[in-house]
């Protein structure tokens, strides 16, 4: 059994979150102020971040997949949003919006479930066996 969470963000808010976790990194942060964010599809959904300083000079910021999507956890779970550390977390455009698809597997079978002839649990409290 699988679990499927889908978090859409705006444009504002990838920004955000790609320039919050490069911040905390200490890693190149873009110069100017962000004009336009958007998505292409190569290895991967990549984020371009363009910029523009007070001098007119434009500049651009490819963000591969990897480095968005942990960006975008770090952002939820700064902001209290859970998110499951055994998961697979990755980016999808829906409706040309950037979604972060987190994906958790259920290794347990619910107890109740079993089909066999004896359930390793022993019955369930309140039933009787029937053989």
């Amino acid at each position: 059994m699988k679990e499927l969470r889908c978090l859409a963000f705006s444009e504002q808010e990838v920004a955000a979150a790609v320039i919050e976790r490069r911040r905390k990194l200490r890693e190149l942060l873009p110069e100017g102020a962000i004009q336009k964010v958007s998505y292409h599809v190569e290895n991967g959904v990549n984020v371009t971040i363009r910029t523009m300083t007070g001098s007119g000079r434009e500049n651009v910021l490819v963000v591969q997949e990897s480095e968005a999507s942990a960006a975008l956890v770090n952002y939820c779970m700064s902001r209290g949003i859970p998110m499951p550390a055994v998961s697979e977390k990755y980016l999808h455009l829906v409706n040309e919006g950037l979604t972060l698809i987190i994906t958790v597997r259920f290794n347990k079978a619910h107890r109740g479930a079993y089909v066999g002839i004896e359930d390793p649990g022993g019955p369930l409290p309140g039933r009787t066996r029937v053989l």
